[in-house]
């Protein structure tokens, strides 16, 4: 990472060395090329993007937190049924009966529309307004949604007695 750091500034100061010498026309596309450089070498030596106010490592614990593995969700999802019209992934039937039963167990509370987004959103992946334009209804509705079965599934999984942490 040194390395790379040492690279991009040196690539700066070369820029910075082309810019006195270059015609007015050239001067705005190498300006350009310093500001892209300056945005890339602080972010390497802050490890967080630049003017940022808050990095990642600063959200609050609920923003971190998944209630289930992400990888474990898809491939739940991915290995049940029904097929929807919008899915194009394959097949996959590579989770443990356990996991299965632990999932279904901590699903089951949510209505049949939330965990159908639920299924979109945390299953395949795709964003709210995507979902948004599959089902006919806002981003903001899909976001309720998901809020509402995060909620849900947090509470069935406190109560449970499948334990969801592995």
């Amino acid at each position: 990472m040194e390395e790379l750091l040492k690279q991009y500034r040196e690539s700066l100061r070369l820029a910075r060395k082309l810019l006195e010498t270059a015609s007015d026309e050239d001067k705005k596309i190498i300006r350009g090329m310093i500001s892209d450089l300056e945005f890339t070498i602080e972010w390497l030596a802050t490890g967080r993007r630049p003017e940022n106010r808050r990095g990642i490592e600063r959200r609050a614990a609920y923003q971190r937190e998944k209630l289930f593995d992400p990888l474990l969700m898809q491939k739940y999802f991915r290995s049940s049924e029904p097929v929807y019209e919008w899915d194009d992934h394959e097949r996959e039937s590579v989770i443990t009966s356990w996991d299965r039963e632990r999932i279904e167990d901590a699903l089951s509370v949510l209505t049949e529309r939330e965990r159908e987004v639920y299924l979109m959103s945390r299953g395949y992946c795709l964003t709210y307004s995507e979902i948004a334009n599959y089902l006919c209804i806002s981003s903001s509705s899909v976001q309720t949604m998901i809020e509402r079965a995060e909620r849900k599934i947090k509470k069935r999984i406190k109560e449970s007695l499948f334990c969801m942490c592995s």
